[in-house]
């Protein structure tokens, strides 16, 4: 456009608000000074219209410099306003690489606290709300938390379809799509967590370096195509595909980030249609309603509740388009301008604009971006399948075959990783004591010296424990994360238990007058593994830090190739030896190491491999069923609340708006688990709820509450205490009368004393508890070492779920308590006792059988 010396009666400027990036154009404008309010955030502006300018320039800064740290990230100030593009909220990631940041602006913090995260600082803020960094304390890790704008969380119909959503696209797990963590309500803020991609957006490379080479540029789509199938194969549409919205991490990985406008198939409505957004005819509104407009397919310009999956096929065209080019290929200064281009102007083809672009990849963004969508590419996996047949990644067989450099290089890096020889003397070191301290205190064991050997052991499980603790907090490996997060689970009831299970041991430990040599051999294990930590696990980790480099080098430049992330880690697992795990799940962490070797092991063509660390994953897998019961039963609660909030809006009255939200919450959470579990092809239209009542009667919660976990574990630990002042009471614990008794006529070598103590052990004539201040008949139950089996069969059940297991677990451990009082006949050598134990014990693992994990 050009320019005049200056600006005429009517001339128009656009300009980006500076506190919020919300696009507004001013008619009329005259030279000189103003502060408007942005309709976007209702705060003003300074705005300065230069003497000199044509239409369309102008600069707008924050009116009071204290405030800059409310802008995008950095201060706008004396910025020209671009009239081409409209400006997008800033995604996660860090604005630009570090040697070209802009100052730091001052940390603004959020208005609400959200429990469980600590907020670091602020990334970006655009239209639905703000970005911060902050911390998971559960797990220990940086995530994006994104607050909802106060103006949308206080509508419910607006808050229960973009939750409906979020929840939907939190299903998503691909290595190209940005992992939605948690959704969640605090102080009246609505905010989810995903993941933290540390790195830049596309749209920050091209800031810096204008265009990209085809190569290069085909890589980057190619990536954010496979993660856009992933959604598209379970019913989802992302409708705001653009270069802000695709995340490049360290490693030259490509993510699909802010599924905030993510649409389900069967959801005619548009995610802001019953917000605010909806009703203004602004910038704002449009792509709150419909996307970005320079990256807006025709039929979303027209009607966003009509687009489908070919929407985001033209978009990810655009964004081709905008990396080869260093353009957008349409211009306006308007939104309705820019859409009704897209809608009707022809497109000029890419090789016009850069002479290197090939003419073949100038036909695909044509196709890509075809005005009618019938003549696009019929799904995204058609679009992955041209990209890579242009560059050329599949073999003549079809699949990828690694140049033998590369195996070489993966070889000797896996080898050099393997062998370390801190590692290798830490494993050593390790094993030796162990087998060494087992040894040792089996022979104190043999030779009576009963205290001490228990203290050996407890060394050894001290320095295990503080082993995991260490190396946890510095590598967080996945036991110890999990860990972690299950303790952070926990609620007051559950710390009580467990901290009246700790005062049990304590005491158990003080009675049979082991307390002082356990806390000395506790100081032992403590000590020892300070100094493994110091002297090898350092060390080891130094040595293996090179091979890791340079396999990351490796992964890089085969994602910048074009291969499929599945492809690559296959290719480490097939390729780094025998002892790949370790190796592996440094590089991609232990959720992906299981899902990579139930490829690599299948058909048993892969030759011999060995399991690295194999006793974790029965712990893990356990706490991960945890943890997803709990996740249900708190998306369950939000939803129930969400929908509740929708309903009474709508009018419905609050008893009935329960009833309504307690089973679409049900329906919705039961749905998202089907589509997750299945496969691509299988996955049905994830609006589609069954809203079938699934809500629990009366009677079943009276049962779940006489039969749950809390019941049980607190008969456990009463069980289990009844069992050790029953046997602290009668000697028979180690160190007591019984013990001394014994080892006193092994020095004496008095044989009658010693057969006469086993006989008197092996009869169980022990009296039956006695508490002072407490009648008999409550403590009489504590008679037998059968008191704490039962105690440890509650303990088990708490491993499962299930109120028919609960209540036949009981069942049995009361059987094993007192089945003997029962008149039992019995011949010998077995006694009422054991066939108590073995009845009860029947009962109980039935009741395991029934339940579920």
């Amino acid at each position: 456009m050009p320019r005049s010396s200056a600006p005429s009666e009517g001339a128009v400027v656009g300009v980006a608000c500076p506190h919020c990036g919300h696009r507004l154009t001013l008619r009329n404008a005259k030279p000189g000074r103003f502060r408007p309010k942005c309709p976007g955030c209702a705060r003003a502006f300074l705005l300065t219209v230069p003497t000199n300018a044509g239409d369309g320039c102008a600069v707008a800064e924050i009116a009071d410099p204290a405030t800059a740290a409310e802008a995008n990230g950095q201060t706008i100030a004396h910025r020209p306003a671009t009239p081409v593009q409209t400006p997008a909220p800033k995604s996660q990631i860090d604005p630009a690489p570090p040697q070209v940041r802009p100052q730091e602006p001052r940390f603004a913090p959020p208005r609400a606290s959200v429990p469980g995260y600590r907020v670091e600082k602020e990334l970006g803020r655009g239209g639905m709300g703000t970005v911060y960094l902050a911390r998971q304390l559960s797990l220990d890790r940086p995530v994006a938390l994104k607050l909802m704008a106060k103006r949308y969380a206080a509508d419910p119909k607006f808050v229960a379809r973009f939750t409906r959503e979020a929840f939907a696209a939190a299903r998503l797990s691909h290595p190209n799509i940005v992992q939605i963590h948690d959704i969640g309500e605090a102080d009246g803020a609505r905010f989810f967590s995903m993941e933290y991609v540390p790195g830049r957006s596309l749209s920050d490379l091209i800031a810096e370096r204008g265009k990209l080479d085809p190569e290069t540029a085909v890589g980057y789509v190619l990536q954010a195509a496979r993660g856009l199938r992933h959604a598209h194969d379970r019913g989802m549409v992302h409708r705001d595909v653009k270069p802000d919205n695709l995340l490049l991490d360290g490693q030259g990985l490509v993510k699909v980030a802010d599924l905030g406008l993510v649409k389900v198939h069967g959801d005619d409505t548009p995610a802001a249609s019953t917000g605010p957004a909806s009703s203004r005819p602004d910038l704002t509104g449009f792509r709150m309603a419909l996307g970005t407009p320079a990256y807006m397919s025709p039929e979303q310009c027209r009607d966003a509740t009509a687009v489908d999956h070919r929407a985001d096929i033209y978009s990810l065209g655009c964004t081709l388009y905008v990396l080869l080019t260093g353009r957008p290929p349409f211009d306006g200064t308007t939104a309705v301008e820019v859409m009704s281009k897209h809608a009707y102007e022809p497109l000029v083809p890419p090789e016009r604009i850069v002479a290197r672009v090939p003419a073949e990849l100038s036909s695909v963004i044509l196709r890509m971006m075809a005005k009618d969508a019938a003549e696009r590419f019929p799904d995204m996996g058609e679009v992955v399948r041209t990209l890579e047949d242009w560059l050329g990644v599949r073999s003549a067989a079809g699949g990828f075959v690694p140049r033998e450099e590369q195996i070489t290089r993966l070889e000797g890096f896996a080898h050099a990783f393997v062998t370390a020889p801190a590692a290798v003397l830490r494993g050593r070191v390790v094993a030796g004591g162990v087998v060494g301290t087992v040894a040792l205190a089996g022979l104190l064991l043999f030779f009576g010296k009963l205290v001490w050997a228990f203290a050996l052991v407890a060394a050894l499980a001290q320095f295990g424990l503080a082993s995991f603790v260490l190396n946890g907090l510095s590598a967080r490996g996945p036991v110890f994360t999990r860990v972690r997060q299950f303790a952070a689970g926990l609620g007051w009831a559950d710390r009580g238990i467990a901290a009246a299970g700790a005062g049990l041991f304590v005491l158990l430990l003080a009675m049979s007058g082991a307390f002082w040599h356990t806390a000395a051999a506790g100081v032992v294990g403590l000590g020892l593994a300070l100094a493994v930590r110091r002297w090898l696990d350092r060390r080891a980790e130094a040595q293996r830090a090179d091979p890791l480099r340079g396999t990351e080098r490796l992964v890089r430049q085969l994602r910048a190739q074009g291969l499929d992330e599945d492809e690559v880690r296959l290719f480490v697992a097939r390729f780094a030896g025998r002892y790949w795990e370790e190796f592996f799940e440094a590089l991609f962490g232990y959720e992906s190491k299981l899902l990579t070797r139930a490829v690599l092991l299948r058909g048993g063509s892969a030759g011999r491999r060995e399991k690295f660390a194999a006793w974790r994953e029965p712990l893990l897998a356990l706490i991960d069923r945890v943890e997803r019961v709990r996740r249900e039963a708190r998306d369950r609660r939000l939803l129930e609340a969400v929908e509740r909030e929708r309903l009474q809006a709508e009018g419905v009255g609050r008893a009935e708006a329960e009833r309504q939200a307690a089973v679409a919450a049900a329906a919705i959470v039961r749905e998202a688990e089907r589509v997750r579990r299945v496969a691509p092809a299988a996955a049905a239209p994830a609006a589609d709820f069954d809203f079938a009542p699934t809500s629990p009667n009366l009677f079943t919660r009276v049962v779940g509450c006489c039969v749950g976990p809390a019941v049980r574990a607190l008969g456990a630990a009463v069980l289990l205490a009844g069992c050790g002042l029953w046997a602290h009471q009668n000697g028979l614990l180690p160190g007591m009368e019984a013990g001394r008794r014994a080892v006193a006529a092994v020095e004496a070598q008095d044989l009658g004393t010693l057969h006469e103590v086993a006989s008197e052990a092996g009869k169980v004539v022990a009296a039956p508890l006695v508490v002072d201040g407490v009648p008999a008949g409550l403590t009489a139950w504590a008679d037998s070492w059968n008191v704490g089996l039962a105690g440890l069969l509650l303990l088990g059940s708490l491993c499962f779920r299930g109120n028919l297991m609960g209540l036949l677990v009981l069942a049995g451990a009361g059987l094993v308590v007192a089945g003997h009082h029962l008149g039992i006949q019995t011949v010998e050598p077995l006694r009422e006792s054991h066939v108590g134990l073995m009845l009860g014990s029947v009962v109980a693992f039935v009741g395991f059988r029934t339940g579920t994990r």
